[in-house]
């Protein structure tokens, strides 16, 4: 799998490549007149780093809001059991504040223990911003990858989850997946998340796609 992609900036629409996302995130949407003090935290797939995201959180919250919000735009699909660790085997407490972290702090979030999906957690910065609605905050997530029919070369629109395992090239128009039916008849939508394919996850929500018309 690919570890590199560009993305999207949620505040100012700026197309950038990951590392060039944090640059910017830090130097041109961290507040120094904000009245909440947040962590940036970076959000990676584990087994596919093109998979990506940006969010801030208040320091005072919980690890429950981060799991929140990571069912919401890229897990739940089933209701599943979920858990964070430092390291691979010493689970934290969803209850554990923020605040208890320091900058480099790195944490692996596990999604449902059966059939798993991993995302890497890093604490960029310390930054602050204008109070929020909502306690986390997207500020940038990778460009959604550009999967292509494995028969016929059009844009891709289900995933088959018996050739996930199989192929590195498992995806299907509408049309051609008609056909490929006869055979495997597992398939799910095509979703910009690290879980697709897997158990019944069929899409994140909607209000989390890039949308240029709502960059102010």
């Amino acid at each position: 799998m690919t570890n590199t992609s560009s993305g999207n900036c949620y505040i100012c629409g700026k197309e950038l490549g990951k590392t060039a996302m944090k640059n910017h995130i830090l130097k041109s949407h961290n507040d120094p007149e904000g009245d909440q003090r947040c962590f940036l935290l970076k959000i990676e797939g584990v087994y596919d780093r093109s998979y990506w995201l940006f969010i801030d959180v208040p320091l005072d919250k919980t690890l429950s809001t981060v799991d929140t919000f990571l069912r919401d735009i890229w897990l739940e699909c089933c209701g599943h059991l979920s858990a964070f660790r430092i390291g691979r085997y010493d689970e934290v407490g969803k209850s554990r504040k923020l605040n208890t972290f320091s900058i480099g702090d790195k944490l692996l979030h596990e999604y449902d223990f059966g059939t798993p999906t991993e995302s890497l957690i890093t604490v960029v910065a310390e930054v602050s911003r204008k109070k929020q609605r909502n306690a986390v905050r997207l500020l940038a997530r990778n460009v959604p990858p550009d999967h292509r029919c494995s028969i016929c070369g059009k844009p891709a629109d289900v995933i088959c989850c018996e050739c996930m395992y199989e192929s590195d090239d498992p995806f299907f128009c509408e049309e051609c997946a008609e056909k490929h039916e006869e055979e495997h008849d597992m398939m799910l939508d095509i979703a910009n998340s690290p879980r697709m394919g897997e158990c019944g996850y069929g899409g994140d929500l909607a209000e989390y796609v890039f949308d240029p018309k709502k960059i102010k």
